[in-house]
């Protein structure tokens, strides 16, 4: 049976990787996006979080990363037993947008509040 999420993080380990920023959370761009949503605080809403994951994944492994990890995660929802929702990628969208704001973790989950209030 073909595996659609599999095929794209197989994809993604063999692209990803090679734009990477800064100090990266693990090796492999699937253990550098479970580590970030690992950071994630609890308390935050499903926008937010989706917001706040593609950021830090943005911050601590490579934007490129961040569009596969949430596409990802959307596609896998579509294809399993998730909720897919456009609302998760826009937030996702917002998420990278804010990464390039500020560099304090609290600076990026307020640029998600903020971006995610107005739409």
């Amino acid at each position: 049976m073909f595996a659609l999420p599999r095929t794209l993080a197989v994809a993604a380990v063999a692209l990803a990787g090679c734009a990477s920023t800064g100090e990266r959370a693990a090796p492999s761009t699937a253990g550098c996006a479970e580590a970030v949503v690992r950071q994630l605080p609890p308390g935050l809403d499903a926008a937010e979080q989706h917001c706040l994951a593609s950021g830090l994944i943005v911050r601590q492994c490579s934007s490129f990363e961040a569009v596969i990890a949430g596409t990802g995660k959307e596609v896998g929802d579509a294809t399993g037993t998730g909720d897919a929702s456009r609302r998760d990628l826009d937030a996702n969208r917002i998420g990278r947008e804010c990464a390039v704001r500020g560099t304090a973790p609290n600076e990026l989950l307020e640029c998600c509040r903020e971006a995610l209030a107005r739409r």
